[in-house]
């Protein structure tokens, strides 16, 4: 059996332990920072709607199921918004109205892909939740919790000089 000291020499605890403080500079990325706020918030945000719609409001009566249907939907819907922070056209979340129409679209489908709907209609519960989950990310973006998301979806607006000497955001209606 080894020592203590022994054990702290070989190889494996050094790539256990590691011999310098972890390195998490990809967190200090404020895209992928963005990214992972994105990913916890929209999510949230479209559960929220879904549950309180599947259980027409009456949350007293939410089960577990209810919860994790929802949680399904939230889930669902951010993997196309995760896709698009990958693109050029990721800059389009700064603005908190593109933002709730990307996240409408989303829950729409997320929510029509997961359940069927508990209204009449064959769509109108996945209508309402898009609706609900534009109606939330819109309120939640004038919170600090939204202030703070939009400072970091700033990362995508990259600021360039073009060939005339102008110092514009690129994808800026004033810019290039």
């Amino acid at each position: 059996m080894k020592n203590a000291a022994e054990v702290r020499r070989s190889p494996g605890f050094r790539c256990l332990v590691g011999t310098t403080p972890m390195n998490l500079k990809i967190l200090d990325d404020k895209k992928h920072q963005f990214r992972l706020a994105l990913f916890g918030h929209k999510a949230v945000e479209t559960g929220a709607a879904c549950l309180l719609l599947m259980v027409q409001g009456q949350l007293a009566e939410a089960t577990l199921g209810h919860f994790l249907i929802a949680s399904e939907t939230g889930v669902l819907t951010v993997f196309p918004l995760l896709g698009i922070t990958l693109t050029r056209y990721a800059r389009h979340f700064s603005n908190r109205w593109v933002s709730g129409a990307f996240v409408a679209v989303c829950s729409f489908f997320a929510d029509a892909l997961i359940h069927r709907s508990h209204y009449p209609g064959e769509y109108s519960e996945a209508a309402l939740t898009a609706a609900g989950a534009f109606a939330l990310s819109i309120v939640v973006s004038f919170t600090p919790v939204g202030k703070h998301l939009d400072r970091l979806a700033e990362g995508f607006l990259q600021r360039e000089v073009d060939k005339s000497g102008f110092l514009g955001i690129k994808g800026s209606v004033g810019g290039m």
